[in-house]
């Protein structure tokens, strides 16, 4: 157990000096924000993270929920800790000072059983910025690369979001289709291209209409146009996107063509970027590696390299033989560009991502990558990918 210089110094006052250090605490916290952050003069680059929640109910359990860690053990059972007689609920972690991640609060009530998922309501960062959703999550950013692209700062922007549905015929489902206009579209003119999948990612956790907006109105990119793909069930995602053929044949004949007749899009590969996260980010790869002459670009954010054609073996293993980067290793170079970014917290992504690198360095890819310091977050990913567009489109 972790705990932080100030987190110490409370559990030693008496109630009394306590509830008057509080009134003090809470009132710089709304203008200072949290988590409350606490250097020490032992470590250079590690600072204590101390996340903070304070309830008017104290027949609660507080636990912290930090999407994208998986079976980190660094982070304990995530249970936050109630501070002696008081509504303030703690957990005090070590962790990098450059690091970079979203999280909520899980309340649950003993009495009832009921669990509110709650923010930090003295954290204006959240995903996705600006009013609070259901979805949200808020977030610590210690990074110092990379600034934040999502925030509208152009006004009157009269880009657009177009959705409609495709139906495969070839996997006997339908999902819908995001499609970002670019100011100014009128049919007219012909557009690059950006393939996403997982729209939902990509629309509320990216945010990309934003960043788009942004990156076009400063200059930074040409207006382009982004296309965005839904899963038909949060289950197909798993089977669709790891190194799936058939999904791969329905998205070259089916849903690239549909798409293009609807829109004026170049169809030169050089102007069609392929990208995802996770899952997505290897099917983009997969994709751009099996069909070159119509994605020239891959755009790959914490790409799940390390798969294999079968996930588990006969005795229920997770198989992990980096099957993409050896199709890589042993063939004929593709005429690609690539761009790849990950964590040096992501156990399974990060030394597949960096074998990767190695293999297109030795047969001579065009390539950029990006390391942050966090975990399979979205926190990180809306800050990287304005970056690898802007690599891949200038």
């Amino acid at each position: 157990m972790t705990v932080s210089p100030t987190i110490a110094e409370w559990e030693n006052m008496d109630d009394v000096s306590l509830n008057n250090e509080l009134d003090v605490f809470w009132t710089n916290a709304s203008k200072n924000g949290l988590p409350l952050v606490e250097k020490d003069s032992l470590y250079d680059d590690y600072v204590y993270v101390t996340f903070i929640y304070n309830s008017s109910e104290t027949a609660v359990d507080v636990k912290l929920f930090i999407p994208g860690i998986y079976d980190e053990n660094r982070f304990g059972d995530l249970k936050m800790y109630r501070l002696k007689n008081t509504g303030v609920y703690y957990r005090c972690y070590l962790l990098p000072d450059d690091v970079c991640m979203s999280y909520r609060f899980d309340v649950t009530d003993k009495k009832t059983g009921k669990t509110v998922k709650d923010l930090d309501r003295y954290n204006d960062n959240r995903i996705p910025k600006g009013e609070r959703k259901d979805f949200s999550y808020s977030v610590l950013d210690l990074s110092r690369n990379h600034p934040d692209r999502n925030e509208q700062t152009h006004a009157g922007v009269d880009s657009r979001i177009d959705l409609f549905n495709i139906n495969s015929r070839l996997l006997n489902n339908i999902r819908n289709v995001y499609v970002y206009l670019p100011p100014g579209y009128d049919g007219t003119e012909t557009y690059p291209a950006v393939w996403l999948f997982d729209a939902f990612v990509y629309m509320n956790r990216v945010e990309v209409p934003v960043v788009l907006d942004n990156l076009i109105a400063d200059g930074m990119i040409r207006p382009v146009i982004a296309v965005m793909f839904d899963n038909p069930t949060s289950e197909s995602r798993y089977t669709e996107y790891a190194l799936n053929f058939d999904f791969m044949n329905a998205f070259v004949s089916e849903f690239v063509p549909v798409v293009r007749e609807r829109y004026t899009m170049s169809s030169n590969p050089a102007d069609n970027i392929i990208g995802g996260m996770s899952y997505g980010g290897l099917n983009a790869a997969f994709i751009a590696f099996h069909h070159p002459g119509m994605f020239g670009k891959v755009l790959s954010q914490s790409g799940s390299f390390w798969r294999d054609l079968i996930l588990k073996d006969t005795n229920g293993n997770e198989v992990r033989n980096d099957w993409l980067i050896r199709q890589f290793d042993t063939a004929v170079k593709r005429n690609l560009k690539l761009f790849l970014d990950w964590g040096l917290q992501e156990n399974m992504v990060l030394g597949s991502n960096r074998t990767f690198v190695k293999v297109l360095n030795r047969k001579g890819y065009e390539f950029e990558f990006v390391e942050f310091d966090g975990w399979h977050n979205w926190a990180n990913t809306r800050k990287t990918f304005p970056v690898g567009l802007m690599y891949l489109m200038n």
